[in-house]
């Protein structure tokens, strides 16, 4: 059986991919889930770290990588106001 760490780096081959992380603390989610049976199933609760498809039986570790989706010039005009747009905190000081 592979590690944690293991699995984890599955869910680091990002590179050249616009991207996001998130850092789990066990907070509540509210998460809509497609297995690769094209299952479509759906989650509330805390601590969502692995998924068993309800289908098919498959087990997934709960990735913390997030797809980031470009906007064009236009769209990102339309959402400059929105009071959910965030600037990144860099870490450099």
């Amino acid at each position: 059986m592979r590690t944690y760490d293991e699995m984890v780096k599955e869910d680091f081959d990002v590179k050249g991919i616009p991207h996001g992380w998130i850092q789990w603390k066990g907070t509540d989610v509210c998460i809509d889930l497609y297995c690769e049976c094209g299952h479509h199933g759906h989650f509330d609760g805390g601590f969502f770290y692995y998924f068993k498809c309800s289908q098919c039986g498959k087990v997934y570790k709960v990735g913390t990588n997030v797809k980031l989706i470009p906007l064009t010039d236009g769209e990102a005009e339309e959402v400059k106001n929105c009071p959910s747009l965030h600037e990144d905190q860099s870490w450099e000081q």
